[in-house]
């Protein structure tokens, strides 16, 4: 049978494979909000629009958000530029996804007149998101008056508090899909205006995702394999997911990863925990445990190309060092690692993107949340609800009444 172009150019992009092949008669089909977030007619161009019509009166970015507002967006733009963006761009991107003092107080001493907020609340109503721009809206409108509001940008639904102050206030509204949890909403413009403000191909990363999307519709593995992996471990007595990031660009992507798979598995008892590494930093933390502690863990690499190398010339009487890259170096250990895991009784897997840059994000993006849906149907529960965390929500608003 011939292979679709879509199909073809995912084995391009993407080198996997896993230790063991658990069967369990996953299918192909992807009825999943997420998915249509992914073709949102006009997004991508009314993103576009309002950046440019910014003029570059902004230095400063602001992700105001927690969880899924903000994951997705700081994954995606340290991937895309590395972990010092704000050391070697003019633009500046910061995130409030927590509200110690001490983070908002930094941002407040950056210069506001040139610093542009994107608060993003799906419910418009999210304890932490509006705690915190209560505070910042104070400080903008006594620093700029009635021009506070060119200040604010908002992502979220067409009700809810933060709908309500960008219709009295005129504040442009953008606008997460119901169907769409935060934790998936990175192809809205929760991901999307902040990888258009960095002057990222937006275009090249929503159609990395389509392409991903639709190779896995044709028969493309990786996503379902990844799936019985994990789920396949996972009822052996594997409890915990550990994803290695091995480039400093993919620590972010592990920690996004890191929310999609706890929330969206861990209900009534089940779920796998997602812990997330550093290679090669945490073979000198964590491996130890990993290795040679309980059974009771399962491993994925994850990896991209370097886009940068430095080679050591002179290696005294380090030998075996003389000649190597760093890159390399870095490669070899990973791989190292790998083998002493598995000869230790560890199973492991490992992802690897063969480019970087938009479109390898977005399939990357979308092939892990395809994933994450099919091992939650593995477990037999619904990826796209958080029962669990909505109790402890009522439980603060309620101490907070009644203090």
């Amino acid at each position: 049978m011939r292979k679709l172009p879509e199909v073809i150019r995912m084995e391009d992009l993407f080198e996997y494979g896993f230790d063991t092949d658990h069967d369990f008669s996953l299918n192909h089909r992807t009825n999943y909000g997420f998915i249509r977030s992914v073709c949102i007619k006009g997004l991508g161009e009314e993103v576009l629009q309002y950046v440019s019509s910014l003029n570059d009166s902004f230095v400063n970015f602001v992700q105001l958000g927690i969880g899924g507002s903000a994951l997705g967006a700081t994954a995606a733009l340290e991937f895309l530029n590395g972990i010092f963006l704000n050391e070697k761009s003019q633009r500046r991107y910061f995130v409030l996804d927590n509200i110690d003092p001490e983070r908002l107080s930094h941002v407040f001493k950056l210069d506001l007149s040139r610093t542009l907020f994107h608060v993003v609340s799906k419910s418009g109503s999210t304890m932490e998101t509006v705690s915190q721009f209560f505070i910042v809206f104070e400080r903008l409108r006594k620093l700029f008056g009635d021009d506070a509001y060119s200040h604010l940008v908002f992502t979220t639904s067409r009700k809810g508090f933060l709908y309500e102050f960008a219709q009295e206030h005129a504040i442009k509204c953008f606008f997460i899909p119901d169907e769409v949890g935060g934790r998936f909403s990175v192809f809205t413009s929760v991901g999307l205006l902040p990888i258009a403000f960095f002057d990222h191909d937006i275009g090249a990363f929503i159609e990395g995702a389509k392409y991903a999307i639709r190779a896995f519709r044709n028969g493309w593995r990786m996503p379902l394999e990844f799936a019985s992996f994990t789920m396949g471990e996972y009822l052996s007595g594997k409890n915990i997911l550990v994803m290695f990031a091995y480039k400093d660009r993919l620590y972010s992507v592990a920690d996004w990863f890191r929310q999609l798979w706890a929330e969206s598995l861990g209900k009534s008892g089940k779920g796998q925990t997602p812990v997330k590494a550093l290679g090669v930093t945490d073979q000198h933390s964590q491996l130890q445990l990993y290795q040679d502690g309980p059974k009771d863990k399962v491993i994925v690499f994850l990896d991209a190309p370097a886009t940068e190398d430095l080679v050591i010339n002179e290696a005294l009487q380090f030998n075996y060092l003389e000649r190597k890259s760093l890159a390399h170096i870095m490669d070899v250990e990973k791989r190292s690692t790998m083998k002493a895991l598995r000869n230790s009784g560890v199973p492991c897997g490992y992802i690897q993107i063969k480019e970087n840059g938009e479109f390898a994000l977005g399939a990357l993006f979308a092939s892990l949340m395809i994933a994450t849906a099919k091992a939650a149907e593995v477990l037999g529960v619904n990826a796209f609800d958080q029962p669990a965390v909505e109790l402890g929500k009522r439980y603060a608003r309620e101490t907070l009444k009644e203090e």
